[in-house]
């Protein structure tokens, strides 16, 4: 039998977490460790006392993104509206942790969900707001190319495309129906190219990654670890899941994104995170995969195809 790949071995635990602590960052290593339920699929994310979280790549292949967030989250913070994670402590391979790990703080807050009208309006101009700003630093210093992009920045629409929408369609057959999602794509999908230069994107502006207080305001964003230079219409998708249509109007202009920006995030939106992502969870993870039948829905309306 082959021995376990160093990726299966490394299972991080809270007690391995206080060992590293101990071994590098010692003026630590005193406050207790428990896992969070925040925990998500790039990170293992545990809980260090009330202000701090670990946070630990799962597999190899997610170490760039925690490098990612350690180089350019100092540098963004100064110039955004809301608190973002700060960068405590940056942790190097180790025994039993053969990856780079960090520390940084712990932002209040949660993820919205159930919001009223009023605070969805509240949440679509602040995060609106986050969003201009974050488009609006400079690039100056930043790796800048299509090789650079961050992750789901605003491809154009290429054959590969059309055939993941495909795909998708008959993937979804059991809940919608394939002529419908095929349809809803051709509409959707010639949109036209970007025609500003590219800008700071966070990449996943989904509501995992979005905190707010009880009466909707924008406490926080978290997960930067997609953070690239590319097209701005890449963080304004996911706001078809999280807004109803007049929020959404607030978000588009808290946001300051113009008609083609709109177009090419509508149709990524649908695409993207919204069918091909569905098929892909829609049995595993249910909660998203609810929330993703919403979004896929919402853009389909604007377009006035009906899915099922």
């Amino acid at each position: 039998m082959a021995p376990p790949s160093a990726d299966a071995a490394a299972v991080p635990t809270p007690g391995l977490v206080t060992r590293l602590l101990r071994e590098q960052v010692p003026e630590l290593a005193g406050l207790p460790v428990r896992p969070s339920p925040t925990s998500g699929s790039s990170n293992s994310v545990f809980r260090l006392g009330d202000d701090l979280a670990v946070r630990m790549p799962r597999e190899e292949r997610y170490v760039p993104d925690l490098l990612t967030e350690v180089r350019w989250l100092p540098h963004l913070a100064p110039s955004l509206p809301v608190p973002v994670p700060q960068v405590v402590a940056v942790g190097r391979p180790a025994a039993g942790f053969e990856r780079p790990w960090s520390v940084v703080t712990w932002l209040p807050g949660e993820v919205p969900l159930g919001l009223s009208a009023d605070d969805e309006h509240r949440l679509a101009r602040d995060l609106g707001a986050f969003v201009g700003a974050l488009h609006a630093v400079p690039v100056a210093g930043a790796p800048v190319g299509p090789e650079h992009w961050g992750y789901r920045s605003g491809e154009p629409v290429t054959d590969a495309i059309d055939a993941w929408a495909d795909e998708a369609a008959d993937a979804l057959s059991g809940l919608f129906d394939p002529a419908a999602v095929r349809e809803a794509w051709r509409r959707l999908r010639d949109v036209p190219p970007a025609s500003g230069p590219p800008c700071w994107v966070h990449t996943d502006l989904s509501p995992e990654n979005v905190l707010c207080g009880d009466d909707g305001r924008l406490t926080g964003v978290v997960d930067f670890g997609g953070l690239g230079v590319g097209d701005p219409s890449v963080d304004l998708l996911y706001a078809w899941g999280m807004f109803g249509a007049p929020a959404r109007e607030t978000f588009r202009a808290a946001a300051g994104a113009d008609e083609a920006t709109w177009l090419r995030a509508r149709a990524w939106s649908f695409v993207g995170p919204g069918v091909l992502t569905l098929a892909a969870y829609r049995r595993s993870m249910p909660a998203r995969a609810a929330s993703l039948t919403t979004m896929v829905e919402a853009v389909a309306a604007e377009v006035a195809v009906r899915l099922r």
